[in-house]
């Protein structure tokens, strides 16, 4: 009787196993359905759907340069700016950031993101210049080339903070217009505050009131001082008035201001070059109208008294 039992118990448990093994393929199964032959099709789906991570264009082409700008041994900053902005166009920012991992080799993903990754190896080492690009050709993953030129370009330069620095304060307009100085100064801006950003607060609310907003605020005012010292000598008068303004404008708000400034310049010299050439041309007129020399006292230039007292006669009237 108690061997039939243990039989009948061990019947059950052999049939409990048997489901459970039952349902956890069925859970398998649903949870990753390519993990045998259907793995390349998985990836090829992921390849031609828009919105994925691994899609890529028919016109999509490795040996194509995606930035102009070549990286070399002084041009990090904008050079990746540039890169970063290309590969987040065309959603392909996580392969060099690490937020899309290198998937298993089974796994049905793993096609799709190896090409893809090969993608963004190849553009990165085509905008390398050939010394760098010697250094780092060995680099298979996108999120290691990325790293290892960061860490060689990037950290650690504080001379070229420096250079910034000292590039900043020493512009000036000169013969350039307001939106052109403007341009090749904020150019300079834009590097110091990716070299030395100011951190983003978390804690706050869309009105940040901490430490952090205060530096920002700091920062953006400074800049718009030294823009407003490096302006030519004909700005002197709108300059002292925005200095007068409370509380003080940001560089977009002082831009009305100084090109309408810009305009009157431009429109007052139109006007003093028009005066000047008006008031030559008349000089010229009255000086070869008038007869000069010898025998043109008289009537016709004829027959009069030459010398010092001998009156001037008009020369289309001929009266004196």
């Amino acid at each position: 009787m108690h061997r039939g039992l243990i039989i009948t118990i061990q019947t059950d448990w052999l049939r409990v196993l048997r489901s459970l093994a039952r349902l956890l393929s069925k859970l398998s199964d649903s949870r990753f359905p390519d993990l045998n032959s259907n793995g390349a099709k998985s990836s090829a789906s992921a390849l031609e759907n828009p919105s994925s991570v691994y899609y890529l264009h028919l016109g999509e082409n490795p040996g194509v340069s995606i930035v102009s700008v070549v990286l070399n041994t002084y041009n990090y900053n904008s050079w990746s700016r540039s890169m970063k902005r290309a590969l987040r166009s065309k959603n392909k920012i996580g392969f060099i950031d690490g937020t899309l991992a290198k998937p298993i080799k089974n796994h049905p993903e793993f096609v799709a993101w190896d090409k893809c990754n090969t993608y963004v190896v190849s553009w990165i080492n085509l905008l390398l210049s050939s010394d760098i690009a010697q250094n780092v050709a060995w680099h298979e993953s996108a999120v290691d080339l990325w790293q290892d030129l960061e860490y060689r370009y990037y950290h650690g330069d504080l001379f070229r903070i420096v250079e910034l620095q000292e590039e900043l304060y020493a512009m000036n307009q000169g013969d350039l217009n307001i939106t052109k100085y403007h341009t090749k100064m904020k150019a300079v801006w834009e590097d110091i505050e990716s070299f030395e950003p100011v951190p983003v607060c978390v804690s706050c609310d869309v009105n940040c009131e901490c430490g952090l907003e205060v530096v920002r605020n700091y920062r953006k005012r400074n800049y718009a001082v030294r823009f407003l010292r490096g302006l030519n000598e004909q700005f002197s008068g709108v300059r002292s008035q925005i200095m007068l303004m409370k509380p003080f404008p940001a560089v977009n708000e002082m831009f009305p201001l100084l090109t309408q400034q810009e305009r009157q310049i431009h429109g007052m010299d139109t006007e003093t070059r028009s005066f000047a050439d008006l008031a030559n041309s008349t000089h010229n007129f009255n000086d070869n109208s008038v007869p000069r020399g010898r025998g043109q006292g008289m009537r016709g230039g004829r027959g009069g008294r030459s010398g010092r007292n001998s009156p001037k006669s008009c020369s289309y009237y001929h009266k004196a």
